[in-house]
């Protein structure tokens, strides 16, 4: 049986193609079509476009050669958003993140969890001291600690890139809880009323209402700006006593909930102190201690996850060192 031609409107087309466009051959043999070489056609592009394969033209010139389509391929595709053409094997986005690594790479230091219960833990604090006048008497030394934890886990909140219900209104978060801290500096019913109004603010904004009266806040500032470094140290020293102090590893580590929290909240306000703009702080002295208190902070939370005693311990251990080894050389107001 003869073979027949499945394909005629095709073959009728390229003929009519060649009797258009000038068909040449050049001094080293190849044919060409007008401008194109000839042989960057297929033999059978209806059967190659089915089964995905490769023309047999690009074995000769592979820039010829047609992509694979399969999923690694495509992980290996050069990032559009690299700007420089370097490959990425990220995987895709999941849901509630962003496809971009977070500022001072905040997501892989600290999970949301832990800056969200601290804010939750902090505004019931307050909630306890704000009761009176004289309930505030006895704790506004600890107030003003509690309102600039809020700002600068509040600014990690803006710039981190996971989720959490009052994200939105972080920055808004992060100015009451430096409203909180400024007001919180003496004793007084003066002082207690000043106080007092941004944290009910603080609580509207928490529950995600915008408070009336309340100024626009910058999505993002400097820590140093919103930040008192001297009352974040002494947040990070109430983490780093719990640790210490709790009993022996083996009895702190079963209290994993607690170590994990403090670890973790010592290690990003460590970076809080190293990346914000504060007196000292482009000292590489000083940034080399302040970042080696966040890798050993980063340590103890390791050490809690897998059960280590002897490692929470030498984490511990290095924290403590790190801490008397910069206030040796620095003094912080």
């Amino acid at each position: 049986m003869p073979q027949t031609d499945l394909h005629p409107r095709e073959d009728d087309a390229a003929a009519g193609l060649e009797r258009r466009v000038a068909v040449h051959t050049d001094a080293q043999g190849r044919k060409w079509l007008g401008d194109v070489p000839y042989d960057v056609f297929f033999d059978d592009p209806l059967t190659v476009a089915a089964e995905g394969r490769p023309a047999a033209s690009s074995v000769d010139n592979p820039s010829l050669a047609v992509a694979p389509t399969n999923s690694a391929a495509i992980a290996k595709a050069p990032n559009p958003r690299s700007g420089d053409g370097s490959l990425s094997e990220k995987s895709p986005p999941t849901a509630g993140k962003s496809n971009s690594p977070s500022k001072h790479d905040w997501d892989r230091l600290v999970e949301m969890d832990v800056l969200d219960a601290e804010v939750k833990r902090t505004r019931n604090d307050l909630a306890a001291q704000l009761q009176s006048a004289g309930k505030y008497n006895s704790h506004y030394q600890e107030i003003a600690v509690a309102g600039a934890t809020l700002a600068a886990v509040a600014e990690i909140v803006a710039e981190h890139a996971g989720s959490v219900s009052w994200k939105n209104n972080a920055p808004l978060v992060r100015d009451l809880g430096m409203k909180i801290h400024d007001a919180a500096s003496a004793s007084g019913s003066q002082a207690y009323q000043a106080t007092k109004t941004p944290y009910e603010q603080l609580v509207d904004a928490l529950d995600g209402n915008v408070p009336a009266g309340v100024a626009p806040s910058q999505p993002q500032r400097d820590f140093a700006e919103v930040a008192s470094r001297g009352a974040v140290m002494k947040r990070m020293d109430r983490s780093f006593q719990w640790l210490k102090k709790s009993g022996p590893a083996k009895q702190v580590l079963r209290k994993a909930g607690n170590a994990i929290h403090e670890s973790t909240l010592l290690a990003a306000l460590g970076r809080v102190i190293a990346v914000g703009h504060y007196d000292s702080a482009d000292d590489p002295k000083y940034k080399a201690h302040a970042n080696e208190l966040t890798k050993s902070a980063t340590d103890v939370a390791a050490a809690v996850k897998s059960d280590d005693a002897a490692a929470f311990d030498d984490a511990v251990g290095r924290v403590q060192k790190r801490c008397d080894a910069c206030h040796a050389e620095f003094r912080f107001q």
